[in-house]
């Protein structure tokens, strides 16, 4: 069973104008519909590694007027942001282009020229003018904060308000609840004529290959039309030729989408991005997949995830990683009919959500012999996620824990030691996930942790009861 394939949720690959707010003549401020904006053409690059993700995007606008547009990229961790080029796009088509045409002789072309206050619940995490662009990177903790911020965020730079869509506001939801929960906003310009926007590179740790999509359908302009040109790296090849019908259908991968990929060594890879480059150790595969479609006939976001989260059955009550990675497809699939986020735990919501995915996919499951959905992720629905997975090996997570730990701490060795404390069956609410947040839940697990290995983390203190406060002792032992 080939398992080199793009998840079922990849659509296309946009650029994000989900808040475009634009300049009449004479200073007068306008919002879309009154001035056209269009996304004439997209470029980026995706290199992913399994942990770590760089994307080089670049996009051609044009519009009736000049204009100044917002755009927003939701991310699923704090990037690191910084200049790009378009060489990377000219260097990387003229490589495949050699290669390709080597072997079939088959062209391929790229379209297009190669302090504000947060409100509580939002964080800014990073605010800088990079080249043309003016970056605004928020961290996201409440739906209803963000929406006030993001007005706020447009008033102070000189817009005139506006009511957020009902649309808008379920997309970000949807965001937040499968956590992608950063969102970099990048003032631009454009004019009359069509112009190319100076790439930006983002680098950032996720565990699935990662590229937002479901932003630009809830944009103001989601009636623009757009062409699209992703180039997908990885260090495993990645094919589209078993995905079902349902996922390349109405043009979706044209031109390229379903063509073998590309092999570049290292070397080559570094004449493209040495952003890039710095993700491998060796050579790696690129696929070039291309879109001309509706911005409001897309609804999900690519999210691809390693094989091997889907190599054995779920059922409920199962939890752990695996279960969270389901759950961020059904959400992603707008099947998850709940304000829960997803958690790890395999609850009611989950299978219900589940269900109802089977129950539309039923003509992809061609052995499928029910009349509805399990419910379970049973040996029919495993096997159709592992064929629209990547397949790369398991890695063991390696963690030091090197800072004491107590109530009201914040961070990602937080999130490690909750995943310990779900692991080893002390965590008391299933409903509720690793947060990275260290507040009473974490507490009582800790101390339940610390009696539970009192021999090892309390005798040799002198103590006889859990303290909650993870020490050098309960350190040490974390690590063992």
């Amino acid at each position: 069973m080939k398992k080199n394939h793009f998840y079922f949720f990849i659509i296309s690959f946009l650029l994000f104008f989900p808040l475009v707010i634009a300049f009449g003549d004479g200073g007068m401020m306008i919002w879309p519909p009154m001035i056209e904006l269009n996304q004439s053409a997209q470029n980026a690059i995706v290199g992913w590694n399994g942990s770590e993700e760089v994307m080089i995007l670049s996009i051609d606008v044009e519009s009736a007027g000049n204009i100044t547009a917002l755009r927003v990229i939701p991310l699923p961790s704090e990037p690191k942001i910084s200049e790009g080029s378009f060489e990377s796009f000219e260097t990387l088509v003229s490589i495949m282009n050699e290669k390709r045409g080597a072997v079939d002789g088959y062209p391929m072309a790229l379209e297009g020229e190669g302090e504000t206050t947060a409100e509580p619940g939002i964080e800014i995490v990073f605010q800088e003018q990079i080249g043309a662009h003016s970056v605004t990177t928020v961290k996201v903790n409440d739906l209803n904060d963000f929406l006030d911020w993001v007005q706020d965020f447009a008033f102070g730079k000189g817009f005139e308000q506006k009511q957020i869509s009902a649309g808008f506001k379920q997309g970000i939801d949807n965001y937040l609840k499968k956590e992608v929960n950063y969102f970099v906003f990048d003032v631009i310009n454009a004019d009359q004529k069509e112009v190319s926007i100076e790439p930006l590179v983002y680098r950032f740790e996720s565990d699935f290959l990662y590229f937002p999509i479901l932003i630009s359908g809830i944009s103001e302009i989601s009636e623009s039309s757009t062409q699209i040109d992703l180039f997908l790296i990885t260090d495993k090849q990645v094919e589209f030729n078993d995905i079902p019908h349902d996922y390349y259908k109405d043009g979706w991968f044209y031109n390229y989408g379903h063509r073998e990929a590309v092999s570049l060594t290292l070397l080559e890879l570094e004449s493209i991005s040495l952003d890039v480059s710095d993700l491998f150790q060796s050579s790696v595969y690129v696929q070039k997949a291309s879109i001309h479609k509706k911005l409001s006939d897309l609804n999900k976001d690519l999210m691809l995830f390693p094989s091997y989260l889907f190599d054995n059955g779920l059922t409920v009550g199962d939890r752990g990683e695996a279960v969270q990675a389901l759950q961020k497809v059904l959400i992603n699939e707008g099947v998850w009919e709940s304000d829960v986020e997803a958690t790890g735990y395999f609850g009611s919501i989950t299978q219900t959500a589940l269900k109802e995915f089977q129950q539309e996919h039923l003509s992809d499951f061609w052995s499928f012999e029910e009349q509805e959905g399990s419910g379970m992720l049973d040996t029919e629905t495993q096997d159709y996620f592992q064929n629209l997975s990547l397949d790369i090996p398991y890695q063991e997570p390696e963690f030091s824990f090197d800072r004491n730990l107590y109530l009201g701490m914040r961070g990602d060795d937080v999130t490690a030691l909750q995943e310990v404390l779900i692991g080893e069956g002390v965590w008391n609410r299933p409903d509720i996930n690793a947060t990275g947040y260290f507040g009473q839940i974490t507490k009582t697990a800790v101390i339940e942790y610390q009696e539970k290995y009192a021999s090892e983390i309390l005798q040799p203190l002198g103590l006889t009861f859990g303290t909650g406060f993870v020490g050098v002792s309960t350190r040490a032992h974390l690590e063992l």
